[in-house]
């Protein structure tokens, strides 16, 4: 795997660099780094969706791609994510690597400087954001904030994490809220544009065959025009939140198949030294298809359709979640604090931890196969502020012992269970 450079650009702007030959295209990364807010989430995720409409010498978006195509066949999407308590938009690019192209042709710049036009010089009408791109693009945001609810298994979950994280910024959705995308007019964005590109913390990532020196130099370049007047706080994730009570809520809904989502926090973020442990813990417990959830409580028992855990690294809470029909909802719950306590009380093999961190450590050795996944990985770690590769981290996991995976399963506090269930029927009396 490729060995990642990280250089400040100019006040707030951070470039993170690797040079591999090993694939045949260079992946590119521009985003905008801000706390997530209620307020702003859907006006920040809609910002891109914009920009990507049209540039000051490419218009449309048929320009647009008319230039991708030009750049053999280059391509660029508008992206937002939520890392913690912070919300990233910017673009994602993929473009031939440049040892593949014509001397003559300096795509490694034209590439930046497509990129750094999207975000400095975006097509406008009036000294404002094009109305047309902004009403088709709320549109379109509205439509996938209603196509999450429709898909019950992320709905439940972001209702979840709505009632655990009560007071926290964790709890907003990186879309916002559907109300508030409503509310977006051409005004509202283009004034939050502006703000944002004076104050926003700007994360660019590039890999491919071109030298760090030589990546900085394009992107200096393309962001020439940006403004730099303050930087924003960083969104502040409270980790090291001890609940109480359990808390309960349950919705109903029109579905067959019900929905149980219980989270717990784990006291232990990826800046941990206790988190290779966390990582074992989490696919001991439910997060494949060898953990203690799933061969138990769906596979033997037959309890739930689908079981599985997830794991926020930045925020410190783990997530199970399982699809239940209605009737065995009490059951499933049951059974799964059952086998969590049977694991926190060291009930399980060598064998059993041995294939959990062996099928974690091989997903961190395997990507240098995908250049999406390392930038994800060192995007993750940029806003962590922490340089650990991939492989250091297999390391350190492999090298995790049973003691310690039991610590971190003790260290679980159960939070929040919630409930999305269908509606009860009432037995109707027959004469």
């Amino acid at each position: 795997m490729e060995e990642m450079k990280r250089v400040c650009l100019m006040p707030g702007v951070f470039l993170t660099c690797g040079q591999t030959k090993k694939f045949k295209r260079s992946h590119w990364y521009l985003g905008l780094s801000v706390p997530l807010t209620s307020k702003y989430a859907s006006l920040n995720a809609l910002l891109p969706r914009v920009l990507r409409q049209g540039t000051a010498d490419l218009p449309d978006s048929q320009a647009i791609e008319a230039r991708l195509e030009e750049l053999f066949g280059g391509s660029v999407e508008a992206v937002v994510t939520k890392r913690g308590e912070l919300q990233w938009l910017g673009f994602r690019a993929s473009f031939l690597d440049e040892a593949l192209v014509p001397k003559d042709c300096p795509i490694l710049d034209e590439a930046a400087r497509l990129l750094g036009d999207l975000l400095l010089r975006p097509a406008t009408r009036n000294g404002r954001l094009r109305s047309d791109y902004v009403e088709r693009e709320k549109q379109h945001l509205m439509d996938d904030i209603q196509r999450s609810v429709n898909d019950k298994a992320y709905y439940a979950m972001q209702q979840a994490l709505e009632r655990i994280c009560v007071g926290e910024a964790y709890r907003v959705s990186r879309y916002g809220t559907l109300a508030e995308a409503r509310k977006t007019s051409v005004g509202r964005l283009t004034r939050q544009y502006r703000q944002l590109l004076s104050s926003a913390a700007v994360e660019l990532y590039y890999s491919g065959s071109a030298s760090p020196e030589r990546v900085e130099r394009a992107w200096r370049e393309a962001l020439r025009g940006l403004p730099r007047a303050r930087a924003l706080t960083e969104g502040h994730t409270d980790w090291l939140i001890q609940p109480r009570n359990v808390r309960r809520f349950s919705q109903t809904m029109d579905l067959s198949q019900a929905r149980l989502v219980m989270g717990f926090r784990t006291l232990c973020t990826l800046n941990s030294p206790h988190y290779p442990a966390l990582l074992a813990a989490n696919a001991l417990l439910g997060g494949g298809a060898a953990s203690r959830l799933f061969t138990t409580v769906r596979e033997q028992l037959s309890l739930c359709y689908a079981i599985h855990s997830t794991l926020d690294r930045h925020k410190g809470i783990l997530l199970i979640q399982a699809g239940v029909a209605n009737d065995k909802l009490e059951r499933t719950e049951e059974e799964i604090l059952h086998q969590l306590l049977q694991l926190q009380q060291g009930a399980f093999d060598d064998a059993e931890l041995s294939s959990a961190i062996r099928s974690v450590s091989s997903q961190y050795r395997r990507l240098s196969d995908s250049q999406l996944l390392q930038a994800d990985y060192w995007l993750s770690q940029t806003a962590a502020e922490l340089r650990i590769s991939p492989d250091e981290l297999a390391d350190k996991l492999e090298a995790v012992t049973r003691e310690q995976v039991v610590q971190a399963l003790n260290r679980l506090a159960l939070d929040s269970i919630y409930t999305l269930s269908a509606p009860v029927q009432e037995e109707v009396n027959q004469a």
